[in-house]
């Protein structure tokens, strides 16, 4: 029989198997909405990239010197 100040430790499992389990089911979900591809979207999104385009001074092609 536990003390008066001390918890049951057999209350304390069930929270802690809790706990790991949001956080992983936490940490799929950011990889997976950092990827573009969350749960129910049918593709990824697709987000246009323009390399070099708000870069200052660039000139394309570069002249040669």
């Amino acid at each position: 029989m536990p003390a008066a100040n001390q918890p049951d430790r057999r209350r304390i499992w069930p929270w802690i198997l809790a706990a790991v389990v949001i956080a992983l089911a936490a940490a799929m979900l950011f990889g997976a909405w950092s990827a573009g591809r969350v749960p129910g979207q049918p593709e990824a999104t697709r987000v246009p990239v323009t390399p070099f385009a708000d870069i200052p001074g660039f000139i394309a092609p570069t002249p040669v010197p």
